[in-house]
């Protein structure tokens, strides 16, 4: 009884007693700076894609100061030709179809600045030639508009395989995916036509 007592007060001391955690390395440091300055940076251009009006319906990335803007072409489709798409500023924006690549379920929409001529927050397309299996991968989107200000959730993790390849018809309803690059970051259902960094 004597000795189950002061194993009790000791485990009970050992609780109060303040813990000191080593600091990481400052180059895990850094990499968690650098990573959280890219996510700062780029996230003012994720697109919250949703139909005129109503409910969210996917995501999308803005690629030119003018509104351009990449996302699915399976996210359009609901919408139809006019549809309203939220940033991470809090506003929600008129956009419209200005293209679409059904087989390869990709489509160019333009959102309506809220100025005219106000240039748009946006990210320039990457060469998807130079990325290689390892490097780390960033994928944004708006998941169902569970951020009401339209702010992307950002998952993290790494390039698993490229050139990758889906046959039309694979899965019933899905387009043919040619030249794909496959990673084991979280897409969040919602994600889709959200940019991967």
């Amino acid at each position: 009884m004597i000795r189950s007592v002061a194993i009790a007060a000791f485990a009970l001391a050992a609780c109060l007693i303040p813990r000191t955690f080593a600091q990481p390395p400052k180059a895990v440091l850094d990499a968690e700076a650098e990573r959280v300055s890219v996510v700062a940076r780029i996230s003012p251009a994720v697109v919250a894609v949703g139909i005129y009006g109503g409910q969210a319906i996917g995501s999308g990335v803005v690629i030119e100061p003018e509104g351009f803007a990449l996302t699915n072409h399976h996210v359009t489709q609901p919408a139809g030709s006019i549809m309203q798409c939220g940033l991470a500023d809090g506003q929600l924006y008129d956009a419209v179809i200005v293209g679409q690549d059904k087989i390869g379920d990709v489509a160019l929409i333009k959102l309506i600045p809220k100025v005219e001529g106000k240039p748009f927050r946006f990210v320039k397309l990457g060469d998807s030639d130079k990325v290689k299996i390892g490097d780390w991968s960033l994928a944004m989107g708006n998941p169902f508009s569970i951020a009401l200000d339209f702010t992307p959730t950002v998952t993290y993790g790494l390039v698993s395989g490229t050139n990758r390849y889906e046959p039309m018809g694979s899965r019933p309803g899905i387009s043919e995916y040619t030249d794909c690059i496959q990673v084991d970051t979280s897409i969040n259902p919602g994600n889709s036509g959200g940019p991967l960094f």
